[in-house]
């Protein structure tokens, strides 16, 4: 099975909150390939997988990016229902919130499993320490 997952340059060695995220990978009716990251509500999208993955890592990245230099990671974090334990701005413990009460609360996924295949994956990333 070919692995879908974004591994990139969010880890750091010292720095970095670890999460364990589920993705979905599923393809449309265009035959164009979506990875879909419920618990950050981001997507990727390419003509096959691999664009698909690399789309991902992108849109990751600048999320990443653009929400540690406005130091909102954590605000946004937790808009999206993630819980952080510890001091708001260096929290000891990040968790997502339940693959449940995500499509309870997110009608999209629950489109995307209606209309389509879907392979669903976990991966654990590192997310930069909050600012």
């Amino acid at each position: 099975m070919a692995e879908y997952l974004f591994q990139g340059k969010l880890q750091t060695s010292t720095n970095a909150v670890k999460v364990k995220l589920l993705l979905f990978h599923f393809e449309d009716e265009n035959k164009i390939n979506f990875i879909y990251s419920p618990h950050l509500d981001l997507t990727g999208y390419g003509k096959s997988t691999e664009e698909a993955q690399q789309s991902f890592g992108i849109v990751l990245e600048d999320f990443v990016d653009y929400t540690i230099k406005k130091k909102t990671l954590g605000k946004v974090l937790q808009q999206l229902g993630w819980t952080l334990k510890g001091m708001p701005k260096k929290p000891k413990k990040v968790i997502a919130p339940s693959i449940t009460s995500i499509i309870k609360d997110n009608k999209y996924i629950s489109e995307i499993f209606d209309k389509y295949p879907v392979s669903t994956f976990h991966q654990e990333i590192g997310l930069p320490a909050f600012s």
